[in-house]
């Protein structure tokens, strides 16, 4: 497991479940082609941090074998299912977070009582919330329950590999609204 070679956007949202959870998306690049299974590995504090900002190593595992010497982009997340006005303790919110990578480091953050309200939510229709069982034209059933969510725009870059324990939710780019919802 390696820091990845770059870090080139973080995005912060929060899923409208009872508590909010935190959702984190991050894309980087790596130097070859073969890295395997991006993630985001949390700093462990003994104390909270002054600034209020988890921090994340960006890792993947780096290839073995024969390689192509190339730029390559990956793709990592995180779904904390943590309140973010208690992540630190009672009424001690989260502010954002940082992720690290070989050559650099960014930062998203947010005020968690203010994102509250422009939450990501999964609407059908007028205020009829979608129930976990989601039936759509390429799964006959897609249960959500105890899935990994994974949130993402119409052509948004992704892993390619097929995870039996993740949702995957495409929205549209300019609207945010859902297009599709798929298990796998």
């Amino acid at each position: 497991m390696q820091r990845v070679l770059e870090v080139t956007s973080v995005d912060l949202s929060l899923v409208k479940t009872k508590p909010p959870q935190i959702h984190i998306v991050t894309h980087g690049t790596v130097p070859t082609s073969g890295w395997k299974h991006p993630r985001l590995s949390p700093w462990f504090y003994i104390r909270p941090p002054d600034d209020g900002i988890q921090d994340f190593d960006f890792v993947a595992d780096a290839p073995t074998g024969i390689v192509l010497p190339m730029i390559t982009t990956i793709v990592a997340e995180a779904t904390i299912p943590r309140d973010p006005e208690d992540y630190w303790g009672p009424a001690k919110a989260l502010r954002g977070v940082r992720i690290h990578a070989r050559g650099n480091t960014k930062e998203a953050s947010f005020n968690a009582a203010e994102d509250l309200a422009q939450a990501i939510s999964l609407f059908r229709g007028d205020d009829d919330p979608i129930p976990w069982l989601i039936v759509t034209a390429t799964a006959a059933d897609c249960d959500l329950t105890g899935k990994v969510l994974r949130v993402y725009h119409t052509g948004d870059v992704l892993e390619t590999g097929y995870r039996t324990d993740r949702g995957n939710i495409e929205l549209d780019p300019t609207t945010d609204r859902v297009v599709r919802v798929w298990c796998g």
